[in-house]
């Protein structure tokens, strides 16, 4: 009798009446139906950057130059009195701490490292040698497609750089520092984890080119550009396109210095000139082709 009050119990305990049933139904659905991630599959990590994060990059860098050329503008006061030599220095400033922060912070975001790498052992003497020869040489063999330019407008760049012990600090330390911090340091290492070493110099360079906004200083610093990110690629190190940086415009200070416009005019001798053209083009063909297989074999690499 005990044993068969036993049994009605646990069948009375298991079979669930037809409320219990309902209570339970959107607990066992739940535990039942798929979650988002099965749903979705796995959540994809953002990249960066994207097209509209370069967009945005663009924009933030126009934002800065133009309160940035404000500024200047009102350090001559409102009745056009002359800048002070800290005006320029200041304008760099102003023009490219918004985008380097703008980047940093993206990164961050993302729990990336900063992506900046000054890199001190990564120092490369012949590399530092073998990129100045080339930048000048660049400079030879791209003159005659520069020429094709109005010199008006890099005419109004040489008077806003002006003379002095404080445009020698914009040109040669403080574009430098700015601008490689930038292309090399920030744009270039985001390019670089989202689409290749490659990639990264060609994005880096043509950026780096437009920002110039002047025709003749596009082309030029576009191909300073190439080969700038050709040596970071190559030693990973800030150092060493900063201070390539910082050569390539000190020779374009002491050129405005001199009043003139292209090497041409500094060497009227026609057999000078064009020997000293055929060797930088010389030079430059089998550097470039040296760059191409590199950044192709590391393209292999990865």
């Amino acid at each position: 009798m005990n044993n068969d009050v036993e049994v009605k119990k646990c069948v009375s305990e298991q079979v669930e009446t037809p409320a219990q049933e309902v209570q339970n139904a959107p607990q066992n659905e739940q535990q039942n139906s798929p979650t988002k991630e099965e749903k979705n599959g796995p959540v994809k990590e953002r990249k960066f950057p994207s097209w509209l994060d370069l967009f945005a990059l663009a924009g933030v860098f126009v934002f800065s130059a133009l309160l940035g050329s404000v500024v200047f503008a009102l350090c001559g006061g409102l009745d056009g009195a002359a800048k002070p030599g800290w005006a320029l220095p200041l304008y760099y400033t102003i023009q490219m701490l918004p985008p380097i922060l703008f980047v940093i912070w993206q990164r961050r975001k993302l729990s990336r490292s900063c992506g900046i790498h000054l890199g001190f052992r990564g120092l490369s003497a012949p590399l530092l040698m073998w990129g100045v020869v080339l930048l000048v040489a660049s400079s030879v063999v791209i003159e005659p497609l520069l020429a094709l330019f109005p010199a008006e407008d890099y005419n109004a760049v040489t008077y806003l750089v002006g003379k002095g012990a404080w445009s020698i600090l914009s040109v040669v330390v403080c574009a430098p520092l700015f601008e490689e911090m930038l292309f090399r340091g920030l744009v270039f290492e985001s390019c670089r984890e989202r689409f290749g070493g490659g990639a990264a110099v060609f994005i880096s360079a043509l950026l780096f080119g437009l920002i110039h906004v002047v025709p003749v200083q596009v082309v030029n610093a576009f191909v300073v550009g190439i080969v700038l990110g050709y040596i970071y690629l190559r030693t990973r190190s800030l150092l060493n396109v900063m201070l390539l940086h910082a050569v390539n415009n000190a020779i374009a200070y002491l050129t405005m210095g001199l009043e003139v416009d292209t090497i041409r005019e500094l060497i009227p001798q026609e057999w000078l000139y064009w020997t000293i053209y055929g060797v930088s083009a010389l030079i430059f063909v089998l550097s470039m082709v040296k760059v191409i297989a590199t950044l192709r074999a590391n393209r292999e690499l990865e």
